[in-house]
């Protein structure tokens, strides 16, 4: 068997030209009935106040992010490249429609430590500054403090705006790219340094391609948090020899478990990423 990873970006094609409160859930909480198993997130949703859709023009990829102040968006360091000038920030529900309010990237900043191919210890974060700021109606949330309890059982929300399946489609089938969504899920095991969480998706609830950087969110004594990032997929396969070759081909990547990076152990490394973007 091979452990195999999946970054959570999504190749698609560039976006059009133009300018119900959540909270810590338990199992039994679950309220979803499309990220996968999700719901679609309407503008009364506090969840569409937090997440902006980052585009890279170089990649032709997009990816998820979120405010942690109006000026200053994190997300996973796999999504983005050293230039700002090919990103673009796209707030908005559905951004592939052209219904969308565009800021451009300042700055960006990626953890010096990040290893897309590093299972257990990815470091992938990273930071944007905006030129401006966020739309206003936008918030920012909470980075979480040192003592905040990220453990397994926990639930919490995540939000994106990728693909509702990880199986291959046709050229034409987007499986519901770039509209953005919500999922109730719950941690299921930490890293051994606690730097990540892990989901299980064998419940055909979870993120998929296009949700890397987007959050995982927590309310808790009535304020918002962002817990977790998207880093990638994971997934075990047979050997390809035994498989005739297409044992990558007959799996749904996003139908086993999900990687997160735990905001709370990168607090330092945030706070003085602020700085270094912002002075």
């Amino acid at each position: 068997m091979k452990i195999r990873l999946y970054v959570a970006a999504f190749v698609t094609l560039a976006l059009a030209a133009c300018g119900g409160n959540f909270s810590a859930q338990t199992p039994d909480d679950f309220s979803g009935a499309a990220i996968v198993g999700g719901k679609d997130t309407t503008k009364d949703h506090i969840a569409s106040k937090y997440v902006v859709m980052i585009f890279d023009n170089a990649t032709q990829k997009y990816c998820t992010g979120a405010l942690i102040r109006k000026d200053i968006v994190i997300t996973a360091a796999h999504c983005l490249g050293s230039k700002p000038e090919s990103l673009t920030l796209a707030f908005g529900l559905k951004p592939m429609t052209g219904d969308y309010i565009k800021r451009p990237v300042a700055k960006v900043l990626l953890h010096e430590g990040f290893s897309m191919g590093n299972l257990r210890d990815r470091n992938d974060l990273a930071l944007l500054r905006i030129k401006g700021e966020a739309p206003m109606g936008y918030k920012t949330l909470l980075v979480p403090e040192p003592d905040f309890v990220v453990r397994p059982h926990q639930g919490f929300t995540a939000v994106g705006y990728g693909r509702t399946s990880g199986r291959k489609a046709s050229t034409t089938d987007n499986q519901g790219s770039g509209h953005l969504r919500h999922v109730d899920l719950t941690i299921n095991s930490l890293s051994e340094n606690e730097n990540q969480f892990y989901v299980d998706q064998t419940t055909q609830r979870g993120i998929c391609n296009g949700d890397s950087g987007g959050p995982g969110l927590m309310r808790w004594n009535g304020q918002d948090y962002v817990v977790g990032i998207v880093s990638a997929m994971s997934w075990t396969s047979p050997d390809e020899a035994s498989s005739g070759g297409n044992s990558q081909d007959a799996r749904d990547i996003c139908a086993e478990k999900s990687i997160y990076i735990s905001v709370k152990k990168y607090r330092t490394w945030i706070a003085d990423g602020i700085k270094k973007l912002t002075n």
